[in-house]
């Protein structure tokens, strides 16, 4: 099953094409990863993806809905698509605990399952006991995993990382990539950002692109990092 469809979208800003009529579709159980030099559009995708931007022409589907029709895409994010951002986004003034529970509180869960969900999902990338303390009183790597476990919570069926491993150290990436392969495995369609060869391996499909445009698709081999 289709999760995500890009049709043919371009995206324009002011003088600069950002992308040039891509074309992509991302299935449940599928890990996509889009590899490209700075400036090749790789983000431009991901926000068309999850609807936080709107393409200058073509169309982006999430699970058979075209975004174009949808008056509240934010609703929509929050129960469809998970965001791990290159800058992160966490609240400042909300504990870890507190920003892994904002978006499901913000669909109508009650504080304790939402609590209880967001700490069973900051356990699973190993930082529970971190879910009382503020951003501002962890490390990067530590915010790392709550912007992620903020993305994994709940039951939703896109996720998109913008260079997830980017303060990690190659151990804790290759956990934050496990854990992205298995909520994949569970159904999830996955698409990530990466600069690095190693954690494309764990991908089933990796998407090149250079000014704006794919230049090159192939599957990845079984012998991966997985």
């Amino acid at each position: 099953m289709t999760v995500v469809r890009l049709d043919e979208v371009t995206r324009v800003h002011g003088q600069v094409h950002a992308l040039k009529g891509v074309s992509l579709e991302v299935s449940s159980g599928e890990l996509v990863a889009v590899m490209g030099p700075s400036g090749s559009g790789k983000s431009t995708l991901l926000n068309l993806a999850g609807g936080l931007d709107r393409p200058t022409s073509g169309s982006v589907t999430i699970e058979g809905t075209d975004l174009a029709g949808v008056k509240d895409l934010a609703a929509l994010r929050r129960g469809s698509v998970g965001y791990v951002f290159q800058d992160l986004n966490l609240i400042p003034s909300l504990t870890a605990a507190e920003n892994v529970m904002l978006p499901r509180e913000l669909d109508g869960v009650r504080s304790r399952q939402a609590r209880e969900e967001a700490l069973a999902v900051l356990a699973s990338v190993g930082v529970d006991h971190m879910a009382d303390r503020f951003p501002e009183e962890l490390s990067g790597g530590q915010r790392q995993r709550v912007a992620i476990a903020r993305a994994l919570v709940g039951e939703r069926r896109l996720v998109l990382a913008d260079e997830p491993t980017g303060a990690l150290d190659t151990a804790s990436g290759d956990e934050i990539l496990r854990l992205l392969r298995e909520r994949c495995d569970e159904g999830a369609a996955v698409l990530l950002v990466t600069h690095e060869p190693r954690y494309a391996g764990w991908a089933d499909r990796v998407v090149f692109l250079r000014d704006g445009e794919i230049a090159d698709s192939t599957a990845v081999p079984l012998e991966s990092a997985r």
